[in-house]
């Protein structure tokens, strides 16, 4: 009997040390695998912070990308207006122009057949008294009689 006590205590014993050894091991692993997770979670947060940043980053760049494309769109309108502008500049140049033309036609027309139509002109062909400075003393005083004599 003491010696089946005894092989059972040796049992119990051995056990004991399995059992401890097991537990030890299984904490082994347990922390390698703990050590492996902190690690890998430390690289997926590493990445995820790379992300954050190439993130930020891409938001910056798009940022920059949209301001580029308004500084642009915004050129390109003042481009626009400045080309209207000009384009309507250039459009009261040539008006003036050809008003400048017609009124030089009409002086000359005047010039040459106002003295032979003096009875004949509609109203409003001598508009001013300039006009009628520049046919001369003969045409002003003949056309001013004939105005008062109708």
């Amino acid at each position: 009997r003491i010696r089946q006590r005894l092989e059972l205590q040796e049992q119990h014993a051995q056990q004991m040390h399995y059992k401890q050894l097991r537990q030890d091991a299984e904490k082994q692993e347990e922390e390698n695998f703990r050590q492996q997770m902190m690690a890998k979670f430390a690289e997926d947060d590493r990445i995820e912070q790379m992300n954050a940043q190439k993130r930020r980053m891409k938001q910056l760049e798009h940022k920059r990308a949209v301001e580029q494309l308004i500084e642009n769109r915004r050129q390109q309108f003042a481009a626009d207006r400045e080309r209207e502008l000009e384009g309507r500049r250039e459009e009261e140049r040539m008006e003036a122009f050809r008003r400048q033309i017609i009124e030089e036609e009409r002086q000359k027309l005047l010039q040459e057949h106002a003295m032979r139509l003096l009875g004949y002109l509609p109203k409003g062909v001598i508009r001013d008294s300039q006009d009628l400075e520049k046919l001369g003393p003969e045409f002003k005083e003949a056309y001013q009689k004939r105005q008062i004599d109708p």
